[in-house]
């Protein structure tokens, strides 16, 4: 039925310099990282954490996983994107899309796009973002399960139920969030995900961008647009990834929450969600990764030999 219906939104464009091609014959898990342009010791840091690609093949060999980075434009980091690129051969760039926070909805967009056209052997996508620490090791556990029962529209992460639609804020990032009552009118959302990371099928994937396509006016909040209200129309269900798992969003990740024996899943880690004006970023989430990362493999040392 969504295919039927007219486009009134223009496709999104890539920058050919550093076009990927997924040429793997399959691919079981293509994690998503939303990053911006200037973010490259971060990505970095990913790279030798928890989206190691090396590491994480020792320990699920039967598992095919990708990693990819979405970034935005910024002339000042041309030049570094293409030889990141040249190293690295895992970022996408959107040459039509500018890199401010209120694009959000689109930038997420873009992300189903390339992996609608460019991805299409994938059969899950995570999607997150690059100042959220990613458990790697527990979502791959989850996915075994998954991949001989796959479930043709699924939808996996954390569900916020009755999220209350903020109209009014002093903080500076809390009025990110604010909505008018033109934009939606009811004061609670329908049940979405929390936007730090959420596990879909390709098929769901495809369906998002499709009915983006469709859609005159998008909602401004990615994860409530695609995890609530598009997610509700198409009655895609919205279900819990892990049982007695957790996210946690303090203003930095605390390392014991990696010694618990319930390990979050996902954890934010930086300030970015909370305060504007965190200074030496960079360098504190390559510290924090580095830490949490050398935790991770030593709880989980024992799946190398049960593999």
């Amino acid at each position: 039925m969504i295919l039927s219906l007219p486009k009134v939104r223009s496709s999104f464009q890539f920058n050919n310099k550093t076009l990927i091609q997924c040429n793997e014959n399959s691919i079981d898990l293509l994690i998503f990282v939303i990053s911006k342009c200037s973010h490259s010791s971060i990505r970095q840091s990913i790279r030798r954490t928890w989206g190691n690609l090396k590491l994480l093949n020792q320990y699920f060999p039967k598992i095919k996983v990708k990693l990819l980075f979405i970034v935005d434009i910024d002339s000042q980091s041309d030049k570094k994107i293409e030889l990141e690129y040249f190293y690295h051969n895992d970022i996408v760039q959107i040459v039509n899309l500018g890199e401010e926070y209120f694009y959000v909805t689109e930038r997420e967009a873009a992300l189903y796009q390339f992996v609608n056209e460019k991805c299409k052997q994938t059969k899950f996508v995570f999607k997150t973002d690059d100042d959220i620490f990613l458990n790697t090791f527990l979502l791959l556990l989850f996915l075994k399960d998954k991949l001989n029962n796959l479930i043709k529209y699924s939808l996996f992460g954390f569900p916020i139920e009755y999220g209350l639609v903020i109209r009014y804020s002093n903080d500076e990032v809390g009025k990110r969030y604010i909505i008018t009552k033109d934009e939606y009118l009811c004061s609670r959302y329908p049940t979405f995900l929390s936007g730090f990371g959420y596990l879909m099928s390709i098929e769901t994937s495809n369906l998002f961008f499709n009915s983006y396509l469709t859609d005159i006016k998008p909602f401004p909040l990615s994860d409530v647009y695609f995890t609530g209200l598009l997610s509700q129309m198409l009655n895609i269900k919205r279900e819990t990834i892990l049982e007695n798992v957790d996210y946690h969003y303090q203003t930095t990740c605390n390392q014991i929450f990696f010694k618990l024996k319930t390990n979050p899943l996902v954890c934010a880690a930086s300030n970015d969600h909370f305060n504007q004006k965190q200074t030496n970023k960079d360098k504190t989430l390559m510290n924090d990764y580095n830490l949490y990362w050398t935790i991770l493999i030593e709880r989980y040392h024992s799946l190398r030999t049960n593999e």
